[in-house]
């Protein structure tokens, strides 16, 4: 428990530190949401605006993860506990950096609002660019996500050899205390569930990677080669992150489930090992983020020449986390505050593509309940 515990910890520590470097990584010509010149990123105001957005998240990341800690060593120590209180206060001190930054988040975008029409920060014009034939580097190739079948097939005949070496009743569920909830009669199914998720896995970060493929690359008019030639470093990195991320964590599912069902190793020390693999990815995805910006913004704002503000679409961005711009063929563009991508919510086909994602998701939980009845 003491492990699992740190675990978590680290988790909620990790979470809340990429929420506090949010506004750091952002590109030049956008703070809070908002699109500003590059110049007024060193605006005392501006600055004071981060720097007490960055030190709020962190003191609540310091916070919840006190009270996260506390409530696991009660739940180690103590006999008969509610477990469903834990769980509550554990959701509670996990969300609670997200949900504070998110709120902090609006405050400091509606004051840069403010300033920007106090100052009179708009661009001069409306201009579009795009970049033709670019050499930029784009996202490594999606047949790399080929990797993923010889793991779900070895999952998958791996359990099929050991099918008499299961018990007769497999763990399909386990608590936040590590001992399972629910069992299951051995089936084909029940035995081949690491592989079922493995396939799972491969299938939603190979979705992801190609989400990088359909993305909108923001290309600044005021410096359309050196943004497009940073968006493309971006996604070049993110892809890689992406792969070597999903691989990691299917093997760090895979395996210890395996393992678990022959009860070759415990269900706790499977969940910690899929919990410290979880660890890994979120801090890699930290240090991604630190070096090359949201959406590249760190190497746009060494490569972008001028401090002209070209272009501005705050108007297509409701509170600065929403895009929606009917006149964008763009389905999936990178977020405007946070890591990742989002989609245009004025495309229909957005919203094919979601409902399609969603039904994918809800077939498989019913797949999975199907087995673990």
């Amino acid at each position: 428990m003491a492990v699992m515990a740190l675990v978590m910890v680290i988790m909620v520590l990790l979470v809340g530190l990429i929420m506090a470097i949010t506004p750091w990584i952002m590109p030049p010509t956008e703070c809070f949401a908002v699109t500003v010149p590059p110049s007024t990123q060193k605006d005392p105001r501006i600055m004071r605006l981060k720097r007490s957005f960055s030190w709020t998240v962190a003191a609540t990341t310091a916070v919840s993860a006190g009270m996260l800690a506390l409530m696991m060593r009660e739940m180690g120590e103590a006999s008969g506990v509610d477990l469903s209180r834990f769980s509550l206060g554990i959701t509670l001190a996990t969300l609670a950096p997200i949900i504070v930054g998110l709120v902090l988040m609006l405050r400091c975008r509606k004051r840069v609002q403010e300033l920007k029409q106090q100052e009179a920060w708009t661009a001069g014009s409306r201009r579009a660019a795009a970049v033709m034939g670019s050499e930029a580097p784009g996202p490594i190739s999606l047949a790399w996500n080929l990797l993923y079948v010889p793991i779900v097939l070895g999952f998958a005949a791996f359990a099929l050899l050991s099918y008499d070496q299961f018990p007769e009743q497999i763990p399909m569920n386990i608590s936040i205390a590590g001992t399972a909830t629910q069992y299951a009669p051995k089936s084909v199914g029940t035995v081949l569930f690491p592989a079922i998720m493995a396939a799972f896995l491969g299938i939603v970060f190979t979705f992801s990677h190609w989400m990088m493929f359909i993305s909108k690359t923001p290309v600044d008019p005021a410096a359309p080669a050196t943004s497009a030639l940073a968006y493309g470093r971006f996604v070049r990195i993110q892809s890689l992150a992406t792969l070597i991320g999903g691989l990691t964590l299917t093997l760090a599912i895979g395996v210890p489930l395996l393992l678990s069902s022959l009860e070759r190793i415990s269900l706790t020390t499977a969940s910690l090992l899929i919990m410290v693999a979880t660890l890994a990815i979120v801090a890699g995805e930290v240090a991604v983020s630190s070096l090359t910006g949201q959406a590249g913004g760190r190497l746009a704002a060494e490569l972008r020449p001028t401090d002209e503000v070209a272009q501005d679409n705050d108007g297509h961005w409701p509170f600065g986390i929403f895009y929606a711009n009917a006149d964008d063929a763009s389905v999936i563009v990178p977020k405007r505050f946070g890591v990742g991508w989002t989609i245009n919510m004025a495309h229909p086909a957005a919203w094919a593509l979601m409902g399609g994602l969603l039904l994918f998701v809800a077939a498989f939980s019913l797949l999975m309940t199907s087995i673990g009845a």
